[in-house]
């Protein structure tokens, strides 16, 4: 499985460059962070889906910026994953389902403003050990400051 990640500052303005990233890329799966995308119906997540993808996400609920989403292959059966409540972080996590047996994605988004913290640790602990009870694979994208983001432009 091909997976890729992306902070896209504000996916509005980028929805052809990420469409063509999964494109040229061969990609299975790309995680995203900053979308900035506030209701669940948003378009630039469905048209940065290319023919053949679907889209999960967790809008930013208050404020600017956030949002995370995973646009994956159709032919991949993803279930959503309920996260215990955090507060240092946004997250979406989904298992997909291969050819090769099951994957869980747990893609986060901690804002880079922020200084790392005790609790967040805290938290990602808290949801790590739920997920260990999924007895599979678990691929984790937690970019932990803004100078090893990559952003497409």
């Amino acid at each position: 499985m091909s997976i890729g990640w992306l902070n896209v500052q504000s996916l509005n303005s980028k929805t052809d460059a990420v469409s063509d990233v999964i494109i040229d890329r061969s990609l299975d799966v790309l995680a995203l962070t900053e979308t900035w995308h506030v209701t669940r119906n948003d378009l630039c997540l469905r048209r940065a889906a290319p023919h053949g993808y679907a889209v999960a996400d967790v809008p930013r609920s208050a404020g600017r910026g956030g949002g995370v989403a995973v646009i994956y292959r159709k032919h991949l059966k993803c279930s959503r994953i309920a996260l215990p409540p955090v507060t240092t972080f946004e997250a979406i996590c989904i298992r997909l389902s291969t050819h090769n047996g099951p994957v869980v994605l747990l893609n986060v988004y901690r804002t880079g403003s922020a200084r790392v913290s005790s609790q967040f640790f805290d938290d990602l602990a808290s949801v790590l050990e739920l997920l260990v009870l999924h007895s599979c694979p678990v691929v984790l994208t937690v970019p932990c400051c803004a100078e090893h983001s990559r952003t497409v432009h």
